[in-house]
């Protein structure tokens, strides 16, 4: 099954209402440069309307050097609310062709990712996985620009129902949610509000592996950097420690699951309160005891897996007594990292980091090792709790390597700890959650174009 939302395209196949874009730019020859200020009505429908940000007070266009006569129109649509910018494609064919060039996408989102003014709102958010509402629908409507608040949380918590969707990854602007009740995957796109739906399979499990879970989700981009296929991969739950990795595979090329049993070179044993995997550069990794994590590439031939070790200086005592609820392991600008917190509050270092120096050959390097006396924070009362709070790990910033998140358990908030500074500040304080941790969250990075969902062959 699959749907649409035919409000979000809009055609228009009439040329009475194009603007004489080149007259204008003509008449405009005269001066040096220019400096134009958007009406402040629009700079105050853009600062409310959406999270798409990236508007610039005034910005100075140097007619001279003005590459064609669309390179203006480009400046001051790429300053427009995404839901603005594709209302104004039904102005002429010239402004929906050029809207809907991939040239113009990346103009827009480059000019965004790199706007002094883009700081007023985060491109981001920690996003907890499980959602409340009854249907997909009301999921996605979650994601519209106007429903994103200030708090780097994001929260879909209605007390009076019960959970029936969990956002199990996301992937090149497109995510992966599981319906608990119709026990259906959901690939979507939350700027469109389209999605596809993936029938239910008769689960074939190997030996001791009861069933699949613990789904990772990738995609691939072509040299455009427009999906153009995505693989759902499952991986088998072991009772006790295996020498086999059994996976089951998803691809919307072929729109068939396919099993596969894969040697390991060492046994392996997955924590018990287990998440989805991490994906760093299209590779899947799941994490295992003593072994760091079991690395999966769902676009390579022949399938195989392997084993990337954690750092070995790090608290391995921890990781398998709390399950690894203090160790956090992402990549961030592509960079693989690991960050672990000392559970104990009296332990010498409080938070230690790693980055991934060599990915082939599986070497870390040590980035920092931090005591509790080094800490600081200009909120008064989190400033006295620095000695004796628990923090637990929660998300690293994808577009600041300075920041990480974690959980302060007694003060219930969310705070960020810049490594620089050694300080820590209080993020948000959410309501109505109270196990939380990185197994339960996922950076969302906040989509800034539309991701059609590639539609899979019937088998």
């Amino acid at each position: 099954m699959s749907n649409l939302n035919s409000s979000n395209q809009i055609h228009n196949d009439g040329d009475h209402h194009q603007i004489p874009t080149q007259n204008r730019v003509i008449i405009r020859f005269r001066f040096q440069s220019r400096v134009i200020t958007p009406p402040s009505s629009i700079k105050q429908n853009l600062c409310s309307n959406s999270s798409f940000l990236g508007l610039d007070d005034t910005f100075t266009y140097d007619i001279h050097n003005a590459p064609d006569s669309d390179s203006l129109l480009y400046e001051i649509l790429s300053r427009l609310p995404l839901k603005s910018l594709f209302k104004f494609k039904c102005v002429s064919k010239h402004w929906q062709n050029l809207i809907s060039q991939r040239s113009f996408s990346q103009f827009y989102i480059s000019r965004m990712l790199t706007s002094n003014t883009a700081s007023c709102s985060l491109p981001f958010r920690i996003l907890y996985r499980y959602m409340y509402d009854r249907k997909i629908e009301d999921i996605l409507d979650r994601f519209r620009p106007e429903n994103y608040s200030s708090s780097v949380l994001y929260l879909s918590r209605d007390q009076h129902l019960d959970i029936k969707f969990k956002v199990l990854a996301v992937s090149n602007g497109l995510m992966l949610c599981w319906s608990f009740s119709n026990r259906v995957y959901h690939v979507c796109d939350p700027v469109t509000r389209q999605w596809v739906t993936l029938g239910r399979k008769k689960v074939y499990n190997y030996g001791p592996s009861p069933s699949f879970n613990w789904e990772g989700f990738v995609s691939s981009v072509n040299e455009d950097n427009v999906v153009t296929s995505y693989r759902i991969v499952r991986v088998g739950k072991l009772k006790s420690p295996s020498h086999y990795l059994s996976l089951d595979m998803y691809s919307s090329e072929t729109g068939e699951w396919v099993d596969y049993r894969l040697p390991c070179p060492n046994p392996i044993a997955f924590p018990k309160h287990g998440a989805g995997p991490i994906s760093f550069n299209g590779i899947l990794h799941w994490f295992s005891y003593d072994h760091g994590m079991v690395a999966f590439d769902p676009y390579m031939d022949p399938k195989s897996c392997r084993l990337i070790p954690f750092p070995a200086d790090r608290d391995a005592q921890s990781e398998v007594t709390h399950d690894g609820l203090y160790q956090l392991c992402d990549g961030c600008q592509g960079k693989l990292r690991f960050f672990q917190v000392a559970p104990d509050t009296s332990s010498f270092h409080c938070f230690s980091m790693w980055v991934l120096k060599d990915y082939d050959k599986g070497e870390w390097c040590s980035e920092f090792k931090v005591t509790r006396s080094d800490l600081s924070s200009s909120d008064p009362e989190l400033k006295s709790w620095l000695m004796k709070a628990t923090f637990l790990p929660l998300s690293f910033h994808p577009f600041d390597l300075d920041i990480v998140y974690m959980r302060c358990v007694e003060l219930a908030c969310v705070v960020s700890y810049s490594m620089h500074n050694r300080k820590l500040e209080v993020a948000c304080k959410p309501t109505g959650v109270d196990a939380l941790s990185w197994r339960v969250v996922v950076p969302f990075m906040i989509p800034r174009w539309p991701t059609p969902v590639p539609i899979s062959p019937v088998p």
